[in-house]
């Protein structure tokens, strides 16, 4: 039987920054995610989410930035510094941009990482659902003492 996404009743506490310089996204993205019970950071640049992450003033569970944004930090650049201070914090990416081929990129997309501009509520939803639950598996599938349900030895 293939889990289902996270409920509504799942997702209380959990707390996503977002970033995006385009304040109306912002907006949407905010009261899409408040709507299903997630905890909302918005941040206008990159530079402005680095601040906050760096002096930690509030924890996050996951973090969603476009990745083409103004200023000195864009999405990709504050995946990196967020990857050296917190290496567990995944990062998501959104974008509308025509992107370069690169190796990073292809490697976030195919881990399914990235999701394209534009989106509907209901993939945006699904989308960070989504990958709650690929992260909580990892976690029950990297510890060597948990058992496997349905199996015994």
């Amino acid at each position: 039987m293939k889990p289902s996404a996270p409920t509504q009743a799942k997702r209380p506490g959990r707390t996503i920054p977002v970033v995006d310089d385009d304040a109306l996204i912002l907006h949407c993205i905010r009261r899409t995610l408040e709507q299903a019970n997630y905890v909302v950071l918005t941040s206008p640049s990159g530079d402005q989410a680095w601040t906050v992450i760096e002096r930690g003033d509030a924890s996050a569970d996951l973090v969603l930035a476009d990745i083409v944004m103004p200023g000195s930090i864009d999405g990709l650049t504050l995946a990196a510094k967020i990857r050296k201070r917190e290496p567990k914090l995944r990062v998501l990416f959104m974008t509308g941009a025509v992107l370069e081929d690169s190796e990073y990129l292809a490697e976030i997309t195919r881990n399914r990482l990235v999701l394209r501009k534009p989106f509907s509520p209901k993939q945006l939803i699904d989308f960070i659902d989504a990958n709650f639950l690929l992260r909580s598996q990892a976690q029950i599938c990297s510890d060597p003492n948990r058992p496997v349900e349905g199996y015994s030895i």
